[in-house]
């Protein structure tokens, strides 16, 4: 989906987050969209051809006027439209700059403690440059940058060729996002040479032999320099925009010409990728999130969280290390023609850096509105009085075939009206209760979402929407009546963002069923895109990029905003979370959760009474306390999160290698339990484990089985169902 709003008119379409597109299109568009993300948009812009000179020694040369008039035009559209009021002033300038080196240099492996004094010296000017269209001193800052990576790569090209000791009790730091800038070149040198240990170790974990380590880590320091000084003028303004843009607000973001045309080209779904959010971490590419019935998501092998380390086409021969290449360029090898395959080394999220990289085979191709379609299915619960059917509805994302309308299709694929379809029989079929299931939902058409809301409401309000004059605009359900009126749960979890988030809070504020699990992404705010040659009357001989703004953002019927907080559910599950990095309130300068007026509306009659939710509640804690394959799980789930969760690395080889052993002898064990409590077979080692994953992942038509979040919710709407029951009769 993509909005243009010209002067004086007001928004046709709303964007309920980032993640629209992500249920809607293929993976380029991601990369275009990953400002949106607050990630360093020098990783995360798409190549281009320079429209300015680039000098012979490879470092960018200055930028044209073209640029500073860009630069005045964007700031001034930031200040009028942007939803967030701020004033460029000498404060917020710090802030500028500081997104600026956070871009350049997010793990401060780069820039010294010096290097940071002199730049700021301009810490209150930046809003005084920008103002005037003043790039120059930001351009100086980038070719420091560039000279500060060709001093590192040199030293590590030097230190890759010289022995390492493998012994020592020393460990890396792995997450350096909070760290400290270092003091001398002395004290890099030693972070560096700490980090390239730690390299190495990684390439022996994954079984590469010591000469092969040397040779392809040599590679990638040398690819280093080569890597930087091929970012081109239009590259580095975007960059140099986006420290404006992230210091304003994380969604916002400038495209630059080249990339705006890849993100129309991405729009209109004319190319085919693997369905995956990438962004650069530290240095490497890290999966934010998978496109559900995307071909990454349908190998069932890729997770958000992994990293891709190597890229190949068609054989796993060809794979080529991509460590610390920028995102444009892994994006650049990983797309390719519908129907080839692309073959990716991946580093699974759930084993933490010291872990093995998995293969992975993706298929290229679109995404197919058929695998995000809306599904069913029934389980039955034993219960004292007999069993109970509860039936399922599982709901990817919510879409729209929005040509197959317009050309007129009676039977087009629409999330309400597949869902009607798929109520209707279930209601034939018997059902007792019904779950909605949201995880994973990161959103799509906020029309389907206002539409579906309407089949378990009567008529009302649904969402509300605050926009920069301040303004509310209410949606309502306009249609009388409903196709179900039976008891009802959503299942959410921190994946469920925007649209899913929407439907969770009217369901929760209508008091219409109960919401179960986590607490949701907290995405509230609507993105839209302005073309810049719209909003000037001087012309050049190649169009303007654009700014993408956030323009407005939602509130629930309650007065309460999706944004930052998320929909907290009624029931949720006590389990680890991987600290910082997701959600809404992980990105820096978010805009903060507020409430405005509630919306006029009637509560379900059927609803349940908080004395009923907490009773629902104790018994559930003694269901899941005393139920093995819960508790084992959870135990897992603890497990690969302790792992993700690591923030150092030991430089000792024989520690590493114990670490990892430790950690497949635990897995191992997790899943033997889980073999025994569903009857099956235990595994003998962890490869047999490894090897039975990967089968059973190859065949992506097996119908998944009953989780057990899935199959606790169900006793949960069950459990209230029948004291709700008990609880009339007593009346």
């Amino acid at each position: 989906m993509k909005i243009r709003i010209n002067n004086n008119t007001q928004p046709s379409t709303w964007t309920a987050n980032y993640k629209t597109t992500v249920k809607a299109v293929i993976f380029t568009s991601f990369v275009a969209l990953a400002g949106c993300l607050g990630t360093p948009p020098s990783t995360t812009t798409l190549i281009e051809s320079a429209n300015a000179a680039e000098s012979s020694d490879g470092t960018v040369a200055e930028l044209t006027p073209r640029h500073s008039f860009e630069y005045k035009i964007i700031n001034s559209m930031l200040k009028r439209y942007h939803y967030k009021k701020f004033e460029l002033n000498d404060d917020f300038s710090g802030k500028i700059l500081d997104q600026y080196l956070d871009q350049l240099d997010p793990s401060k492996v780069y820039f010294t403690e010096a290097d940071i004094k002199t730049f700021n010296v301009h810490r209150d000017k930046f809003d005084d440059y920008i103002n005037n269209g003043d790039t120059e001193v930001a351009v100086n800052i980038f070719k420091k940058y560039q000279q500060r990576v060709n001093e590192r790569s040199a030293f590590a090209v030097k230190r890759i060729e010289q022995p390492f000791t493998l012994d020592s009790d020393q460990e890396y730091l792995l997450d350096r996002k909070d760290a400290k800038w270092e003091i001398s070149e002395t004290a890099l040198n030693k972070l560096w040479d700490n980090r390239i240990k730690n390299a190495y170790i990684n390439e022996i974990l994954a079984d590469t032999a010591p000469t092969e380590a040397v040779k392809k880590l040599k590679k990638r320091y040398v690819n280093m320099t080569k890597r930087t000084s091929q970012i081109k003028p239009n590259e580095l303004f975007q960059t140099i925009v986006n420290a404006y843009a992230g210091a304003v607000e994380p969604h916002t973001s400038y495209l630059s010409p080249r990339s705006s045309e890849q993100f129309d080209i991405n729009m209109s779904l004319s190319l085919s990728g693997i369905g995956a959010v990438l962004r650069t971490d530290e240095d490497h590419t890290k999966i934010v999130s998978v496109v559900p019935g995307g071909p990454a998501d349908l190998t069932g092998q890729i997770s958000s969280g992994d990293r891709i380390i190597g890229v190949g086409q068609k054989t796993a021969s060809s794979i080529k290390d991509i460590v610390g290449w920028r995102l444009s360029d892994v994006v650049n090898i990983i797309r390719g023609e519908k129907g080839s395959t692309v073959v990716l080394s991946v580093l699974p999220n759930s084993t933490g850096l010291s872990g093995k990289p998995k293969t992975v085979n993706i298929v290229r191709d679109k995404i197919k509105l058929e695998h995000q379609a809306a599904s069913k299915r029934i389980i039955e619960i034993e219960r004292p009085k007999g069993k109970v059917k509860v039936g399922v509805i599982d709901l990817p994302s919510f879409y729209i075939d929005f040509k197959a309308r317009n050309r007129g299709d009676k039977e087009y694929a629409a999330t309400t009206r597949d869902v009607k379809k798929l109520l209707t029989e279930l209601n034939k079929e018997g059902i007792d209760d019904l779950i909605i299931d949201l995880r994973g939902n990161g959103g799509g058409s906020l029309s389907e979402v206002v539409s579906l809301t309407g089949l378990f409401i009567d008529k009302g309000p649904v969402v509300q929407i605050n926009d920069t004059t301040g303004r509310t605009d209410i949606l309502k359900d306009e249609d009388a009546g409903v196709v179900y009126n039976g008891p009802m749960a959503v299942l959410i979890d921190s994946g469920s963002a925007s649209a899913s988030e929407i439907f969770a809070g009217a369901i929760q504020d209508y008091q219409r069923g109960v919401i179960i699990g986590e607490t949701t992404f907290g995405k509230g705010t609507v993105q839209t895109v302005l073309p810049l040659d719209s909003y000037t009357r001087k012309t050049f001989d190649k169009p303007l990029g654009q700014i993408k703004i956030t323009s407005a953002q939602f509130f629930r019927i309650n007065g309460e905003s999706t944004q930052h907080k998320g929909v907290i559910p009624d029931l949720a599950w006590n389990l680890p979370k991987i600290e910082g990095d997701f959600g809404e309130r992980a990105y820096k300068n978010a805009l903060p959760w507020r409430r405005i007026e509630i919306a006029k509306h009637k509560d379900f009659n059927k609803a349940f009474s908080s004395t009923i939710m907490q009773q629902a509640k104790a018994k559930s804690q003694a269901r899941i306390t005393s139920n093995p394959k819960f508790k084992t799980t959870v135990e897992k789930v603890k497990l690969l999160v302790t792992a993700g969760n690591e923030k150092t690395a030991s430089l000792n080889l024989k520690k590493r290698i114990a670490k990892r052993e430790l950690f497949d002898k635990q897995l191992l064990s997790l899943e033997n339990k889980l073999q025994v409590a569903n009857g099956l077979p235990e595994y003998k080692t962890i490869k047999e484990l490894r090897d039975a994953q990967e089968k059973k992942n190859d065949d992506i038509f097996t119908k998944k089985p009953v989780d057990v979040f899935l199959d606790e919710a169900a006793h949960i709407l069950t459990d209230l169902n029948e004291l709700n029951i008990n609880s009339a009769a007593k009346q």
